[in-house]
């Protein structure tokens, strides 16, 4: 008999980190070509923010840590097809898309943070080839975040479970064998 347990999967640091990275995240897209000083301080605030969670992917508790969640290519197709044919079933922290999510917008997010600020501290072809890259990383930055959370839409249906929720609360439920 399978029977639904409520597990405790976000710490509250790990939740309050994805909050306020949507909040900056969401001002700098906002501030952009228009408040020059609030985008760049908020592109700060980014890269803080992506530093930080960069150390608790080491420090922090179990789920929090890449090496729970950072899978290789093939756990990644694998969990795919499970997916695709019904195989699937919820997992405490990051499934291995969602993993790899993870990393690709915290490298995307980086990588946007830097050559913004490198933009704005160089000159010359430099300094333009920076910003060029910056406004592309940017702009495809929201492509990465509509896929993410057309993602989480999807897994909460499959899941039956609204995993958003799990980013405010902490809590997902599990399926166990009775």
């Amino acid at each position: 008999m399978m029977n639904d347990r409520e597990t405790y999967v976000w710490d509250i640091i790990t939740r309050v980190f994805h909050w306020l990275l949507v909040l900056a995240y969401c001002t700098a897209q906002l501030t952009a070509e228009e408040w020059d000083i609030v985008h760049e301080y908020t592109g700060y605030i980014i890269l803080g923010l992506v530093s930080f969670r960069i150390i608790w992917g080491f420090v922090g508790p179990r789920n929090a840590q890449f090496s729970e969640f950072v899978k290789s290519p093939r756990m990644i197709k694998a969990h795919l097809v499970d997916v695709l044919i019904g195989r699937h079933s919820p997992e405490a922290g990051h499934n291995p898309a969602g993993g790899a999510m993870v990393l690709i917008l915290l490298v995307w997010l980086c990588l946007t943070g830097i050559t913004g600020l490198l933009s704005t501290t160089l000159s010359g072809n430099v300094a333009e080839y920076l910003e060029i890259s910056h406004e592309f990383l940017g702009e495809y930055s929201l492509v990465l975040i509509a896929l993410h959370i057309a993602a989480v839409i999807v897994m909460s249906v499959i899941e039956r479970q609204n995993l958003a929720n799990t980013m405010i609360d902490g809590k997902k439920h599990l399926k166990r064998n009775c």
